[in-house]
């Protein structure tokens, strides 16, 4: 199954799970969207994406609730980059071990598509210079990272589901305000971090089963510069100012890339339904086609989300969430289904 058929209006879910237990987390992962699962992160600092990002970097540690610390920034001298990225055995990773297992044993499918998370370039770069280091070393560290770190759970993933396509999302709530002045990165240097790990996703062996690579961004951000990077997703919150960048989201689905839209805020009130988040989300795609871009097309080509993680939920309060994204889900196929049949495709 290539990318381009993954069916339209998939349920997905973004960033960590409400749970500190290894074995709650896969049970809710696999529970959540049995079609499309979400490899699962701990909300526990030590075991948060970021802390994936570094792991094996002596020098650098993770401190709640969730920022690098690095005690001498003149030691962090890797000895070894390329096995620091590629071993994924430290326990950041028990949880994407548990959930491995439990999918290549589940009775199901092997070509279902599968998600997997990977701190971004521009936000680890950001945080360690936050942490420290100054910006060429900690943009040298952080590509050289993430791009190993991310091919090496490409293969993790794909070893567990052979046929299925894997969609590799980096996590970059460091690119929010992209467009703003102050934004410490020029256009230039955030594809210059961002570029290097699509390219190798792209290379890797692995991507022959099935690969879309996308970008999460639980903001509004500099969406030109993330789309030209050559990514095939692009992963925000339903009100994170697409239409805007309308011409944009067309070029992205016409070259058969998709849009996972943050359709459940994470940040305010859900609602007794999902009728007011339908209608906000079908607002946003309405404007989009006053824009010019395709209404079937971009039905088609869009998955439903939360609109960033649920660490900070309870376990109640998360399936809440994970509810809603599933009804949404099924709403968007019904009707794209319906407006197909209207226009006779």
């Amino acid at each position: 199954m290539a990318a381009s058929e993954l069916p339209f209006g998939l349920a997905t879910s973004v960033g960590p799970v409400p749970t500190d237990d290894v074995a709650q987390a896969v049970d809710v992962a696999l529970a959540a969207h049995p079609g499309f699962p979400t490899v699962p992160v701990l909300r526990t600092p030590t075991r948060s994406l970021v802390a994936q990002a570094v792991s094996g970097i002596a020098g650098i540690s993770v401190a709640p609730p969730g920022l690098l610390r690095i005690d001498d920034p003149d030691s962090v001298v890797p000895d070894d980059v390329d096995g620091a990225g590629t071993d994924l055995t430290g326990p950041e990773f028990e949880a994407t071990h548990e959930f491995l297992a439990r999918l290549s044993t589940t009775a199901g499918p092997v070509d279902r598509p599968t998600r997997v998370g990977v701190l971004g370039p521009v936000t680890l770069t950001l945080s360690l210079v936050a942490a420290g280091l100054p910006i060429p070393m900690a943009s040298k560290l952080a590509v050289a990272l993430t791009t190993r770190r991310a091919v090496a759970l490409l293969e993790a993933v794909r070893a567990a589901t052979p046929r299925g396509v894997i969609v590799v999302v980096l996590s970059e709530p460091g690119l929010i305000g992209g467009m703003h002045p102050t934004f410490p990165l020029s256009p230039m240097e955030t594809r210059a971090l961002l570029d290097p790990v699509i390219d190798a996703l792209d290379l890797a062996p692995s991507a022959a089963g099935g690969l879309l690579i996308g970008i999460h961004v639980p903001g509004r951000a500099d969406w030109e510069t993330i789309i030209s990077s050559g990514v095939s997703m692009i992963s925000a919150p339903a009100d994170s100012g697409l239409v805007g960048w309308s011409e944009l989201v067309g070029y992205l689905l016409d070259r058969g890339g998709w849009i996972c839209w943050g359709a459940v805020p994470v940040d305010q009130p859900l609602g007794t339904s999902e009728e007011m988040l339908w209608r906000r989300l079908s607002g946003v795609w309405c404007d989009l086609a006053a824009a010019g871009v395709d209404p079937i097309q971009l039905r088609m080509q869009s998955m439903v989300s939360p609109a960033d993680g649920l660490g900070h939920f309870g376990l109640s309060q998360a399936e809440r969430v994970l509810g809603l994204v599933e009804t949404l889900s099924t709403r968007v196929q019904r009707q794209t289904v319906g407006a197909r049949l209207t226009v006779g495709a």
